[in-house]
């Protein structure tokens, strides 16, 4: 990628989640993909789905891996939670219908594109019935991609709260 203003190239800056100019100083944002990732450069990193080089990119200024190819990425465990909630920031109203989880996906068994072993696969534990896969080695999760997406659109949990009125004995 060139420098609009110089053409000179351009340097990605991972934790900033932009491109750098060295010549002329410009900063300019990288493309968005569909689930909102601004993606960076290409990484060493190998897609465990179809095989493509990951690159790093940023959403919601956490950093992940995403793949151009498929659309998946994968995010660090500890970033994902408040990644959910930083995205349910954003939606304006309650989630649409919500496709089931697929049962292909619960049966595959995907490499974890930074160590190499083998990632489990497991329902997500909150809204948006999704599959994920995980490297607990690498306390990393993978996202399939609009998965992300409908975990944040599920609706928020509401706990059933019981009324027992006066009558408890008093």
């Amino acid at each position: 990628m060139t420098c609009e203003h110089c053409g000179a190239p351009l340097r990605a800056d991972i934790e900033r989640g932009l491109f750098l100019c060295d010549y002329c100083g410009s900063e300019m944002l990288p493309p968005q993909e569909d689930d909102g990732v601004l993606v960076l450069d290409e990484t060493r990193f190998i897609c465990p789905v179809c095989g493509k080089k990951l690159n790093h990119g940023s959403l919601e200024q956490f950093g992940v891996l995403h793949c151009r190819g498929c659309g998946g990425m994968l995010i660090a465990m500890d970033d994902l939670e408040p990644l959910v909630s930083a995205l349910r920031a954003h939606r304006g109203r309650p989630s649409e219908y919500l496709t089931p989880r697929n049962a292909a996906d619960a049966e595959r068994s995907l490499v974890c594109p930074r160590c190499g072993g083998a990632m489990e696969g497991h329902p997500y534990g909150g809204g948006g019935n999704v599959n994920v896969d995980s490297c607990e080695r690498c306390e990393s999760v993978w996202m399939d991609k609009g998965e992300l997406r409908k975990i944040a659109a599920a609706p928020d949990y509401e706990p059933l709260y019981l009324d027992h009125g006066d009558d408890r004995g008093q």
